[in-house]
């Protein structure tokens, strides 16, 4: 009887070894979220502005915002610190097709962004072995372009201006090389008089709303 239990025992034991390795197995190595990358993104972009028209007689204030479609290029580098947190730098060029035209006292502006450049930084946090959270910060040159009537002349004109950004989103690894991406940023750039843009009396400010997605790869 002790046999017949024994190599019961050892049978059982045997049929319930695989199971017990599948299921003890350790987890998939976590991605290191470290190293050189690039990586293209797009998504929808909302440029805000603001006008205000004072001639020291009439003064008249004009908001409004547009949609439009946003892509880009990004390159940048993540460093590790200690084992669940990254940090680095990164830059972009982007463009847009977002429009937006704004009345004052007899003049019409329509305002467009060109090109912009991006140059900041990024703090994140991994999450289980394929995420991470990140959030970001940036210095932000855009390029507005802007045709104008008053009545009897039209003009066009573009200028640069700088801004801040920050954002927050979250990027998934698809592999040790791939990865996904998903990211909002807010942008505000500083007011400017749009004298040189062809409005005279006239101060112009923008803001930005963007929810974008992206593929990068890591080198």
């Amino acid at each position: 009887m002790k046999t017949i239990l024994l190599a019961s025992s050892v049978a059982l034991a045997a049929a319930a070894a695989p199971a017990f390795a599948q299921d003890t197995a350790p987890a998939p190595d976590a991605m290191s979220f470290t190293g050189p990358r690039a990586e293209i993104f797009g998504g929808w972009d909302r440029v805000g502005a603001r006008a205000r028209y004072d001639d020291g007689a009439t003064r008249i204030t004009e908001k409004g915002h547009k949609d439009g479609a946003l892509g880009g290029a990004l390159i940048g580098y993540d460093f590790p610190i200690g084992d669940r947190f990254v940090a680095g730098p990164l830059g972009s060029i982007s463009f847009s097709t977002a429009k937006q035209c704004l009345y004052g006292a007899d003049t019409i502006a329509c305002v467009r962004p060109g090109r912009e450049i991006e140059g900041g930084a990024r703090f994140g946090a991994k999450m289980g072995n394929q995420a991470l959270v990140y959030a970001k910060g940036a210095y932000v040159n855009g390029q507005i372009r802007a045709t104008v009537a008053d009545g009897f002349d039209y003009y066009h004109a573009h200028a640069n201006r700088d801004g801040w950004r920050a954002g927050a989103g979250v990027e998934y690894a698809l592999n040790r090389h791939a990865y996904l991406k998903a990211e909002y940023d807010y942008t505000r750039f500083k007011s400017f008089g749009a004298d040189e843009l062809g409005t005279p009396d006239t101060r112009v400010r923008f803001d930005r709303n963007q929810v974008l997605g992206g593929f990068g790869v890591r080198f």
